[in-house]
């Protein structure tokens, strides 16, 4: 079956972004570089998966973080807090993990490279 796996475009400082993103989810990351910049990133944590590049000169038009959001999925509420706090340090809070209303803890942010995270978890139904 096909699939859809996120792609994001980093500020020519792909390297420091997939040390953060390693610390944040663990996993690993295939890298290819070129001189010093990031020109294919396929990183994989469990369940987790995005590629990336560093933009390019001739990509300058783009900005990053600001066409599309990522969904975190989770397994606890637990896990949600730890990514949320760890997503948001140097970054930006949309808003805290709090009660949806709908049976779900849920969580937004804006991580300190401009990538804007949705993280979801949904309660078990009793």
């Amino acid at each position: 079956m096909a699939n859809s796996v996120p792609y994001i475009y980093f500020a020519k400082n792909g390297q420091e972004v997939i040390t953060f993103y390693q610390g944040v989810f663990g996993g690993d990351a295939q890298v290819q570089v070129e001189g010093e910049r990031v020109i294919h990133l396929d990183f994989q944590a469990g369940g987790i998966h995005f590629m990336g590049r560093d933009l390019q000169s001739d990509q300058a038009g783009l900005e990053r973080g600001n066409g599309s959001s990522l969904v975190l999925n989770c397994d606890s509420e637990e896990q949600l807090r730890d990514f949320y706090a760890r997503l948001v340090d140097g970054g930006t809070e949309v808003f805290a993990p709090t009660d949806s209303g709908w049976g779900a803890i849920i969580a937004h942010c804006t991580d300190q490279f401009g990538v804007t995270w949705l993280m979801n978890y949904d309660k078990p139904q009793s």
